[in-house]
């Protein structure tokens, strides 16, 4: 593949505020979703409000340790087969 600035602009994985589009939307998505669900307790819901840097924090250090991973999660959980015993013995082993 060509190494050109144009395809390496293209190619690059979509950012928002400095993280990968997965991990921002799981930020959003547990800063936002419990603040709205709590609207009616306004010390509760101020506490999911200012989570919200602490959960930003998180998401920056796990996309420098791996941009990529929340595409591995999803590669790993569809691919993983389902226990073979579960419905037996409520666990998850394979032998």
């Amino acid at each position: 593949m060509e190494r050109t600035p144009v395809i390496l602009g293209l190619t690059r994985q979509a950012k928002l505020w400095g993280l990968p589009m997965p991990y921002m939307l799981a930020v959003a998505s547990v800063t936002v979703l419990p603040f709205m669900w709590t609207s009616q307790h306004l010390i509760l819901s101020l506490t999911f409000l200012a989570l919200g840097p602490v959960w930003y924090g998180l998401a920056r250090i796990a996309a420098a340790a791996n941009p990529n991973g929340t595409q591995v999660l999803r590669v790993i959980l569809q691919k993983t087969p389902p226990a073979l015993n579960r419905s037996r013995r409520k666990g998850r082993r394979y032998v």
